[in-house]
């Protein structure tokens, strides 16, 4: 049977799974609702059903899939945007509590290039857009103010933040085939955000950074991606 994607290398199987299907979920290819069954999907990657079942409970643990079919098969997610926006909610404030707590604390010219870095590597992989790579990068700019917070609470809250996250490069694709202009404005605007909460934390300004990284959750709201075209606000960022 000739399959339909990329053959996985041996090395790190499990890991390698995991990230072929989580990047093939965020791209469109696994679609919400679809089932995953392990025979199928087993010839498909060329791959033996063990390492496929650890995948699907890491991807499960994530919130990328759920057990459907009584408890017999797995099926991707679909979030709507009420649930998306019910989620971010919840990080308007745990990511103004992280930029906040991480500017308190200080970081290093090691972690600030880090964070630099990731913003770049978000600006590369949005023209032309890939998002796989781009929520990748997206995710784990988020994950690493998270980190460096220092408080164990926000940094538990991270898979949620991961999963929003590249969940949302999903509808930023799709949204880029039906309004490329206004996309390209929401990216631009991100990434503007993104750098100034990225300097007040560097700055250690805690209420610039708290500030603005609850801003950006704001528009992110208030957005295309998870409003109707009645409601969609004028002042966006993803």
């Amino acid at each position: 049977m000739e399959t339909l994607f990329p053959p996985v290398e041996r090395s790190r199987l499990v890991d390698d799974v995991t990230t072929l299907l989580r990047r093939l979920i965020i791209d469109g290819t696994l679609k919400p609702g679809e089932l995953l069954l392990q025979n199928n999907l087993s010839e498909r990657l060329g791959v033996s059903r063990t390492p496929l079942r650890e995948a699907f409970r890491v991807l499960e643990r994530e919130g990328f899939v759920r057990i459907s079919n009584g408890n017999k098969t797995l099926e991707v997610i679909e979030l709507t945007p009420a649930d998306m926006i019910e989620l971010y909610q919840m990080r308007e404030v745990v990511d103004g509590l992280a930029a906040r707590l991480a500017a308190q604390r200080g970081i290093t010219d090691h972690d600030h290039a880090r964070l630099v870095a990731l913003i770049e590597q978000m600006s590369k992989s949005s023209s032309p857009m890939v998002p796989s790579d781009r929520a990748e990068a997206h995710a784990e700019l988020h994950s690493a103010i998270a980190e460096l917070s220092g408080n164990r609470h926000v940094i538990s809250q991270i898979p949620m933040i991961r999963l929003t996250a590249q969940m949302l490069a999903r509808r930023l694709h799709a949204l880029q085939g039906e309004a490329p202009k206004i996309t390209a404005d929401m990216i631009e605007q991100g990434a503007d955000d993104h750098l100034r909460v990225v300097a007040a934390i560097k700055a250690g300004d805690a209420a610039a950074a708290e500030a603005i990284a609850r801003r950006h959750i704001q528009k992110t709201m208030r957005s295309p991606l998870l409003l109707s075209a009645t409601r969609t606000a004028s002042t966006t960022a993803p």
